[in-house]
This record gives structure tokens, sequence and C-alpha cells, in this order.
């Protein structure tokens, strides 16, 4: 698995998903607004129509959003706004991978790493998402006599910080 830090745009990110968030009452992450606008309000329209609600544990991927480079856009439930804290981030993060492991993805864009969690920092978050994604990723078939059929899978994982600034805390975190 190859982890890459990085700070900039949602929109530009060329990549097989982009992963961002939606809080209870379909309110989206800042990320999520700009990829929004980029799309010409696609994900608000989604939301309006009650695709997804932004409840804890669920996600919606997209494909092919017209003005974004993406190949896919994984919506991740991140519940209410004022409740996220650590147990709320990483069980985002684990849903994120798991919804991402039935795509067949190799690469993926999180932004959820871009969330403001109470007293905890950049390099907690990043440290969180390196090992929720590498424990959400593992499979022990070593033993099986028919190792299962599985799709292509994630070999690269970028996580985004919200200022360059952050780029080097990130990256001591993600080692």
């Amino acid at each position: 698995m190859e982890f890459s830090i990085k700070s900039g745009s949602p929109e530009k990110q060329r990549t097989g998903c982009v992963v961002v968030g939606v809080f209870e009452g379909r309110k989206l992450s800042p990320s999520a607004k700009e990829i929004d606008r980029a799309a010409k309000g696609f994900l608000s329209e989604v939301l309006r129509r009650g695709d997804h609600d932004g409840k804890a544990g669920t996600s919606l991927l997209l494909h092919c959003l017209t003005g974004l480079p993406a190949d896919r856009v994984l919506l991740v439930g991140l519940g209410k706004e004022r409740e996220l804290g650590e147990s709320a981030y990483r069980k985002s993060i684990d849903t994120a991978i798991k919804a991402l492991r039935a795509t067949g993805t190799t690469e993926a864009t999180f932004f959820l790493t871009e969330l403001a969690l109470r007293k905890r920092d950049v390099a907690f978050r990043i440290e969180q998402a390196v090992l929720a994604i590498m424990e959400g990723l593992y499979r022990f078939d070593r033993m099986k006599s028919k190792p299962p059929e599985t799709k292509r899978a994630l070999r690269k994982v970028a996580l985004h910080v919200p200022r360059r600034g952050d780029i080097a805390a990130g990256e001591a975190a993600a080692k």
C-alpha cells in the first residue's frame, strides 16, 4: 500500500475515487461543497432527492460527474456534525474502505482527513486513517485451499490535509 499526503483542491484531483463526507441533515463537508460547486450542484441534487442522508455508516458511490477529473466520488455519512469524534471519524474511514473494496478502484483520495476533531491534530487524523485503511484492506487467505476471487486491490491512497504546512506532520504520522 502506498500512502501520500497532499494539500489542494478536491475538484482538481485526477484519481480513481474522491472520498468526501456528508453530515446528517444532508449537510456537505467543506471539501464536498467544493466538489458540488465544480459539478454544478449535482451532489446537492442527489442529497435533495433523498439518495443519501449522511447517517454514520452509510455511503453512496457516484460515477462520472461532469466537471471533475476523478472517475468516482464516494459520499460517506459522518453522522451528526456536533458528535463527530474519534470513533465516528474511524467509522467513516471504515465505511469508505468497505465501499472502495467493492468498486475495484486502485487509487483513492481521502478528504475525510481534513475534518476537524476536538482536541486532535492533523497527525492524529492521518495516523488513524492509515491504521483504519490497513486494517480494512487486510485479508488472511493464506491457509484457504482456494483464495477468494477479488477485484483489483486498492494500491494508492492520498490523504489530504487542510494546509500545505501540515504536509510534513502528515507524512511523519503516516510513517
